[in-house]
């Protein structure tokens, strides 16, 4: 894939004029990234966002106390790193290759001078930060409901990803009991025990690296029963 058709598959750069392609083709640099490798670090410098031409990437935030959290995975063709260089402020998260992952690098001041030059790009990215605040409030919701209503959160906002990323068989979520306890806070004996029951229920099939959807409109409105409670 050529840099200007990634540049025109990127959220980014829907429907921009051609003109808008070819001045962010003229600048952005190619970065590739091993799996496991970092891709960014929290409270590091942001001078440049990453627009991800393929593969998946992790994003995680260590809280005070040292703490680890989870918050979302990220399919090309995703941007990553953009809060930084629009507040320029320090990262805010951490940034992993799950896969191998290709992205091209923006760095701040020729984002700012295209933004400027074209509107549609600023439109562009107001809808991403815009949807990602709609699925911030959803998770806040699910989350402070139980531990299924947080896990069939997860587990379908990931399947959609996956679909709308092209990813084969996307209702095979990468996902371990240790993944899962790191995205939503809970404890193993916790997680372990709502996975048994939505797979008791056939909602899903569990093995220790694969979370299988097997009935994704069901998970989309599960709730603990009234006898079930959280750790």
């Amino acid at each position: 894939m050529s840099r200007l058709e990634a540049l025109k598959s990127s959220p980014l750069f829907q429907n921009v004029p051609l003109e808008a392609l070819k001045e962010a083709e003229a600048v952005v640099t190619q970065r590739q990234f091993q799996a496991g490798e970092t891709i960014l670090t929290q409270d590091m410098p942001g001078e440049s966002l990453f627009l991800l031409t393929s593969g998946v990437a992790r994003v995680s935030r260590m809280s005070l106390g040292s703490r680890e959290r989870v918050l979302g995975d990220v399919y090309a063709p995703g941007v990553v790193g953009e809060t930084a260089v629009l507040a320029t402020s320090e990262r805010s998260a951490t940034v992993t290759a799950l896969t191998d992952v290709t992205a091209l690098l923006l760095y701040r001041d020729h984002f700012v001078t295209i933004l400027n030059r074209h509107p549609r790009v600023l439109w562009n990215l107001a809808a991403m930060l815009t949807q990602r605040v709609t699925h911030l409030n959803d998770e806040l919701i699910a989350f402070g409901l139980n531990t299924e209503a947080a896990l069939g959160h997860v587990f379908t906002g990931l399947y959609r990803q996956r679909v709308l990323a092209g990813v084969s068989q996307p209702e095979a979520l990468p996902l371990s009991t240790h993944d899962i306890m790191l995205r939503i806070g809970a404890s193993r004996e916790t997680v372990a025990r709502v996975l048994r029951k939505l797979s008791g229920e056939g909602l899903l099939r569990t093995t220790s690296t694969h979370i299988t959807l097997l009935n994704v409109a069901a998970l989309e409105t599960a709730t603990l029963s009234e006898d079930s409670h959280d750790d």
